[in-house]
């Protein structure tokens, strides 16, 4: 009966964030065509990009802590109040014709603080909804949604529904937010974390959470690797609409199709991780996942051929999508609940920074030299990320580490 109550949380939950997700997907594609409306200054324009990076940097830890010690389910739900709310009132303006740049600005930062705290929580979620030895199955599950619904569905709805009227895309937007927050208020439970500690300080919060990541072997070295490869992958996408045009002559129209392959390929990781880890051990899964994403980022250099190099794109799409599953489930299995949060948020501040650095790398390599280096150079990044992980990451190392943390969760 107790495993039939926990399978139905998940998929409520899943559910919740399939919904979610949905809604992000409509309003990145809604909001950049509304932003060409409002103005045509690149740099103006750019900006918007850049405003999404900045909650993540500043707010991603003071989150975790929010996340340790307040009920997480009643955080998701009071941030999908909220972004249902701003999305409102931002289609309220689109219909009425009062937007501008600047408010859109302002929704852009205010949805992505509510994102730090809202994408925290549900990842904090799941060991408390699946048994731990089904956390990348349940992983697995949660990222292909996310992949499929933002990438395959939410984009043509969006684009569609915009060149009809631009508030009813907003609509659409609106009316999955509200869908999702519905759905989190009816998950049952509390999920506030075990032995939380709202007294301390969030300085003295953080530190703790920062310590606990450079004291343990196996999340020191995740964390490394997640710097190697966040900065590579930056630098191999920057340029990717520059170098599909002028090194592989792939058409403006077909151009969404060469990225769906990456897409198609993280779907399919997104769903074989748990096998890979199950068959290989978790260690070997890494590893093998950071090898062939250096492999395909290898081929993708090599060929001006865009048949083959969108064959390049969807292995390095299913092998990011393993990485991210079983490294992701490994980073709740290893961490004690109330520290969850914060540890979350270490990772998520430092992928997010690394990666403006990693696309302005990318930059100045093609500029001395062609569009094919930063991914070549990329690949060699991530081949190295890959041999560090190789005898960082073995899976003795790692079973010795989720035994002794499986240990400690046990206690009273």
């Amino acid at each position: 009966m107790a495993g039939r109550i926990e399978l139905s949380r998940f998929h409520r939950l899943w559910a919740a964030a399939a919904a979610g997700n949905l809604g992000d997907g409509v309003y990145r594609v809604a909001i950049l065509l509304l932003a060409a409306r409002l103005t045509s200054d690149p740099v103006a324009f750019s900006a918007l990009t850049a405003l999404g990076f900045v909650p993540w940097l500043l707010l991603g830890l003071p989150a975790g802590v929010l996340v340790d010690r307040y009920d997480r389910r009643r955080l998701a739900l009071l941030v999908g109040i909220v972004r249902t709310a701003v999305l409102a009132a931002l289609l309220a303006a689109v219909a009425t014709d009062t937007m501008s740049l600047w408010l859109l600005y302002g929704v852009v930062v205010v949805l992505g603080a509510g994102e730090t705290v809202y994408d925290t929580s549900v990842l904090s979620m799941v060991p408390a909804v699946v048994e731990r030895d089904r956390l990348e199955a349940a992983n697995g599950r949660l990222q292909g949604a996310d992949m499929l619904v933002q990438s395959f569905v939410a984009p043509p709805i969006a684009s569609a529904v915009f060149a009809v009227t631009a508030s009813g895309a907003f609509g659409v937007n609106v009316a999955c937010y509200a869908i999702a927050a519905a759905l989190m208020l009816a998950l049952p439970g509390t999920y506030r974390a075990a032995q939380a500690d709202g007294t301390a300080p969030m300085g003295r919060a953080i530190g703790e959470a920062l310590r606990f990541v450079r004291g343990h072997p196996v999340h020191r070295a995740m964390l490394s690797v997640v710097i190697g490869l966040g900065f590579a992958n930056a630098m191999a996408t920057a340029l990717v609409a520059l170098w599909t045009r002028e090194t592989l002559d792939v058409p403006e129209a077909a151009f969404g199709a060469f990225l769906l392959t990456a897409s198609v390929g993280g779907l399919v990781g997104s769903q074989t991780a748990a096998r890979v880890a199950g068959r290989t051990g978790r260690g070997r899964a890494m590893v093998l996942a950071a090898t062939v994403t250096g492999l395909g980022m290898l081929l993708a250099a090599a060929t001006r051929n865009m048949y083959v190099a969108a064959f390049a794109w969807a292995l390095t799409g299913w092998a990011i999508l393993v990485w991210n599953v079983v490294y992701g489930s490994l980073r709740q299995r290893l961490t004690p609940d109330a520290l969850l949060g914060r540890t979350i948020g270490v990772y998520r501040v430092v992928a997010w920074g690394v990666m403006p650095l990693g696309a302005l790398a990318g930059g100045l390599l093609a500029d001395a030299g062609d569009l094919r280096t930063p991914i070549l150079v990329a690949a060699l990044l991530t081949l190295a990320a890959g041999g560090y992980a190789a005898s960082a990451l073995t899976n003795a190392r790692i079973d010795a580490a989720v035994a002794e943390a499986d240990v400690a969760s046990a206690r009273p």
